[in-house]
């Protein structure tokens, strides 16, 4: 996911992703996303895409 997000042309770290998908401004919690026991957040395709996407809307 940090993958497709900087090479969508934003620098974002590890962290500031961690923090933006917490926030949930990568969709739901539980629909969209989940966090593993671990502390890993795993994200839905779409909801990276959506993510981009709005994030260019607002440029």
């Amino acid at each position: 996911m940090t993958e497709l997000v900087q090479a969508a042309g934003y620098p974002d770290s590890v962290d500031t992703i961690r923090r933006r998908v917490d926030s949930g401004e990568f969709g739901a919690r539980g629909r969209d996303w989940y966090r593993s026991e671990t502390g890993y957040r795993y994200v839905a395709p779409a909801a990276v895409e959506e993510f981009i996407r709005k994030r260019r809307e607002a440029q």
